[in-house]
């Protein structure tokens, strides 16, 4: 079991849902997951630059530790600190009640 004070992040953990407008195409919307965790432990992994066609390209990696839920698979995605990133892999600890969410800068 994780300890609270280690909790010391505040995220939103948000899943997708798609419709169909009258045209035929589909549109996502997204919306926060009723009763998520909301507090994680940030883990740092890497953080690169690049200059590319002459613009400077920053893409941040990183891990979020959270209360198990078995609702967030990587079709959801995380809001931390104003940015939007999403999940690129979840490690599920179901006997120590957490889970670790692999996060991408979304670009």
């Amino acid at each position: 079991m994780i300890r609270a004070g280690k909790l010391d992040q505040s995220i939103r953990i948000q899943s997708v849902a798609t419709a169909q407008d009258g045209m035929g195409a589909t549109a996502e919307t997204w919306s926060d997951l009723s009763g998520a965790p909301c507090r994680a432990e940030y883990i740092p992994l890497r953080g690169t630059e690049r200059i590319e066609a002459g613009k400077l390209e920053m893409k941040t990696e990183f891990k979020l530790r959270v209360r198990r839920d078995v609702r967030i698979d990587s079709s959801c995605r995380v809001t931390h600190g104003g940015k939007t990133y999403r999940i690129t892999g979840v490690e599920d600890y179901q006997r120590a009640g957490d889970m670790v969410l692999h996060c991408a800068e979304v670009l």
